[in-house]
C-alpha cells in the first residue's frame, strides 16, 4: 500500500474539488477547503474545512482542468511526517507542522508564557485532530492508514 491509497470502500465517500489557485496537490496528501479551493492541510486551515485526502497529484501550472477527486469519508493512507511518533490502532490523529501531512495527535497546551498567541496556537493545535488509526504505525512510516 501506498499514500493515496484507499483501504477499505464500505462507506467510502469521494467528491470532486476545485484546487486553489497556483497550488500543487501531492496524491495521499491532506487538503482543506479554505473557500478558494483546496489546497494542503494545516491545523489553522482545518477550522474552515473538512480534512479530506486528495486520491490524485495536481500542479497546478501542468493542468488545464482544476479539479481533483478527495476522499471526503473512508479508511484510507495518508501523508504521515517519519519521526512524529508511532500511532496505535484507534488514536487520534492531527494535522502536522508539515502541510499536507499527519502525526499522532498530542493536546494543545498554552505554553509558561500565556498570551493570545499562544491560547491560538493551543486551540488551532487542537482543531488539527481530524481522524483516528486505523493501524498500528511506527516513528519512521511516512503514511499512515486511517479513519477519516
Amino acid at each position: 500500500m501506498a499514500a493515496g491509497d484507499i483501504l477499505k470502500e464500505a462507506g467510502l465517500v469521494v467528491e470532486a474539488f476545485t484546487v486553489k489557485a497556483s497550488e500543487d496537490i501531492e496524491k495521499g496528501e491532506l487538503v482543506v477547503n479554505d473557500g478558494n479551493g483546496i489546497l494542503a492541510a494545516t491545523a489553522a486551515g482545518s477550522v474552515v474545512g473538512k480534512v479530506m485526502m486528495a486520491l490524485e497529484a495536481h500542479d497546478y501550472s501542468e493542468e488545464a482542468t482544476h479539479q481533483i477527486s478527495c476522499v471526503v469519508f473512508g479508511c484510507v493512507e495518508a501523508q504521515k511526517v517519519s519521526g512524529s511518533g508511532a500511532a496505535k490502532k484507534g488514536q487520534k490523529l492531527m494535522l502536522s507542522a508539515t502541510a499536507g501531512e499527519c502525526t499522532l495527535f498530542v493536546k494543545g497546551d498554552v505554553t509558561a508564557t500565556v498570551n493570545q498567541t499562544t491560547a491560538n496556537a493551543a486551540l488551532d493545535n487542537n482543531a488539527g485532530a481530524f481522524g483516528f488509526s486505523a493501524a498500528d504505525s511506527v516513528d519512521a512510516d511516512t503514511t499512515q492508514k486511517m479513519w477519516l
